[in-house]
């Protein structure tokens, strides 16, 4: 065969440039401004159809109070 015992046959990967981190980086910026405009506009027809009062609570939200209220019970009773 050809090839020298030393040689391998695997491909060389290039590493990314700074230039193309860049344009990665600005273009997941730009997708992150356009679901934050869709998030924006659905916002303002929630307003419209609710009349400004908005009934939804997010789950997020609903779990930090679980938490809190978990830390209470436990701090008290801890005291003596």
């Amino acid at each position: 065969m050809a090839d020298k015992p030393n040689q391998s046959n695997t491909l060389e990967i290039e590493e990314l440039s700074a230039e193309d981190l860049a344009i990665i980086a600005s273009g997941l910026t730009v997708l992150g401004d356009f679901f934050a405009f869709l998030s924006l506009i659905k916002a303002r027809e929630v307003t419209k159809e609710t009349g400004g009062v908005n009934e939804i609570i997010p789950t997020l939200l609903i779990q930090s109070r679980k938490k809190a209220l978990k830390r209470k019970s436990r701090s008290a009773r801890s005291r003596p």
